[in-house]
């Protein structure tokens, strides 16, 4: 079993944000002043004056880029590197957690769900170390916890983080590996299946009866042959195969038939390659069957995502049937409590 690295305990984080809009060129608005922002290879010019950093002045700002705006709690520093800003922003831990599970939980979830939310997103912070090599702790994106600032920070979404103050998910002590989704399909995934090098306790495949209000309970994805082929690195397929299913139902080997040659590829890894080159929302999880129709691929499954732990549509599902955030974290993780943990 992998051992879990702990971070020290949190109360200010660092978090990469806006790296996916590439900014060159931003307006940032804090404390009443306005200033304007460009990147040109490593050379930073704060309102056309060159500057090594930029930090704002106060705690909260809005920043601008082409036509778009956000604001954030907190500060923010800004240096350019490779032609672009980068951003980082410096952020109380219940501001951070309060925008995370905003952005994170489904839309008109109920408090109880939040709370679920706010627990496994403040563990995931003492846990999780993706960003070791970097000057920042975390990103905005679902590679660690998505984070938009006061986009997501809602009245609800601040009470759950309140109410939820101290709280960790642990096991046998220690603060647990978060892993959720988006739906689970009818059952989550067990994450040996889905990562083999994985294993925890209390990430098994469980029923899941309440995620089936989801638009992802079920789907139908239709591809042509020649762009699955792309996706995948090939010129051509001739043949798609499920050949072997784990427990929890996911696909565990799927074979293709490329010219002559058999290739034989795990059921996630494939469905991550597609996913990659075609969209996220095309093969929505691993759990599918595939028929060829003609020219085409039909793709029927359940679920989206991975499928370990928390199923966030079943935690909107169960506390909409009355359970309490502890219930529903329970279900999910079995075996592990909720206390506080510092």
């Amino acid at each position: 079993m992998p051992v879990i690295k702990l971070l020290p305990l949190l109360v200010c984080l660092s978090v990469n944000i806006l790296s996916s809009q590439h900014l060159t060129d931003a307006s940032v608005v804090c404390c009443e002043r306005r200033d304007v922002l460009s990147a040109l290879g490593s050379t930073l010019t704060v309102n056309d004056r060159e500057s090594s950093e930029y930090k704002s002045s106060g705690d909260g700002f809005e920043i601008s880029w082409n036509g778009a705006s956000r604001g954030y709690d907190g500060r923010l520093e800004v240096k350019a590197a490779n032609g672009e800003l980068l951003c980082v922003n410096e952020v109380e831990l219940a501001d951070y957690l309060a925008s995370v599970v905003g952005a994170e939980m489904v839309p008109g979830a109920g408090l109880e769900a939040l709370k679920a939310q706010a627990v496994l997103a403040r563990t995931f912070v003492e846990t999780a170390h993706r960003h070791e090599d970097k000057s920042w702790d975390f990103c905005d994106l679902t590679h660690c916890q998505s984070y938009k600032g006061l986009e997501s920070a809602t009245p609800s979404s601040r009470k759950a983080v309140d109410e939820t103050e101290g709280l960790h998910l642990l096991f046998k002590g220690q603060p647990c590996e978060v892993y959720y989704h988006s739906t689970s399909g009818g059952r989550t995934a067990n994450i040996s299946n889905i990562w083999p090098d994985v294993n925890h306790d209390y990430l098994i495949s469980v029923a899941d009866p309440y995620s089936s209000q989801s638009p992802h309970h079920s789907w139908t994805y239709v591809v042509s042959a020649s762009d699955l082929a792309r996706s995948l690195g090939f010129c051509d397929i001739g043949d798609v195969r499920v050949i072997e299913r784990s427990s929890d139902e996911r696909v565990k080997l799927i074979a293709l038939k490329v010219g002559e040659e058999g290739i034989l590829m795990g059921g996630w890894e494939f469905r991550m390659q597609v996913c990659q080159a075609l969209g996220w929302n095309t093969v929505k999880s691993s759990w599918f069957e595939v028929e060829r129709d003609a020219g085409a691929y039909v793709f029927s499954g359940f679920g989206l995502g991975h499928g370990v732990g928390l199923s966030q549509w079943g935690a909107k599902g169960m506390a909409d049937e009355g359970k309490d955030f502890r219930e529903i974290l329970a279900h999910y993780y079995p075996g592990t409590k909720v206390i506080i943990w510092q």
